[in-house]
């Protein structure tokens, strides 16, 4: 029986194949279907400036900064760079994604209330980090690049190492990997999230990447000396305080 003669078969009722498919299809939500909220009308720039100054206060003095700093003193500088951002870029976008997936499964307003939630315990969190912050800055430099020492030589004869070695660099390679499992679950990863779930997933972006760039190229090009000069207190205290502003602004709706 061809396609067609089978979709136009009815059945004893008089009800017929096609108008089945047609109303599975409509069923269940009001309208035209599940309509999916990219948040494209939203503020670009709101969510420019929110995000720029949200990757500047927690990742200035952070670990990735301190692993970009390191390998720069020993490997190309500009290496070193693009393996950084790459990482960086393709994290920004994965937690903008996320962001923007998680309002069109839950409710705004419970998206919009763990945000808060989330924005008051990073505030929360940093002001403690950096009223509690007494260690040594060469101490903490060291220990990164003892780290980077080890995980050299145990991967020098990887298989992985030896099948992308083909298409990239190692230096590239490495600084695009531990980038990447350094940013993993940290706090700007999931406060990207929590700001692309209700602002502009674009100017989220954007944001986050120009400041992911200002961050790790200062790390790359003068973090030896950035790093042992700028205060985790006030770096900490200055990104809690911004946080409590986002929470605050969540909470009275500006930001939504």
């Amino acid at each position: 029986m061809a396609a067609s003669d089978f979709l136009a078969v009815r059945n004893s009722s008089g009800f017929g194949v096609e108008g089945l498919a047609v109303n599975v299809l409509d069923a269940g939500v009001p309208g035209q279907g599940w309509n999916f909220d990219w948040q494209l009308t939203k503020s670009p720039t709101d969510a420019f400036s929110a995000s720029f100054f949200m990757i500047l206060a927690t990742e200035m003095g952070d670990e990735t900064f301190i692993i970009a700093a390191v390998m720069a003193m020993r490997h190309p500088k500009f290496t070193v760079l693009a393996g950084a951002l790459a990482a960086l870029y393709f994290m920004t976008v994965l937690s903008a994604c996320l962001g923007v997936v998680l309002p069109n499964l839950i409710s705004q307003a419970t998206v919009s209330k763990c945000a808060t939630v989330l924005y008051t315990f990073f505030g929360l969190r940093l002001m403690y980090v950096g009223a509690r912050e007494e260690g040594n800055k060469d101490e903490e430099f060291e220990e990164v690049e003892n780290n980077l020492k080890d995980s050299g030589s145990k991967g020098q004869k990887s298989w992985f190492r030896r099948m992308f070695s083909k298409f990239c660099t190692p230096v590239l390679l490495e600084a695009g990997m531990l980038t990447f499992i350094a940013e993993w679950g940290d706090r700007s990863q999931i406060a990207t999230i929590s700001l692309a779930a209700h602002q502009n997933p674009i100017g989220v972006i954007f944001g986050a990447m120009a400041g992911h760039t200002i961050c790790t190229s200062l790390a790359v090009f003068g973090g030896e000396w950035l790093g042992k000069r700028i205060s985790h207190k006030v770096v900490a205290f200055g990104g809690g305080c911004l946080f409590l502003v986002f929470a605050f602004l969540n909470y009275l709706g500006v930001l939504q």
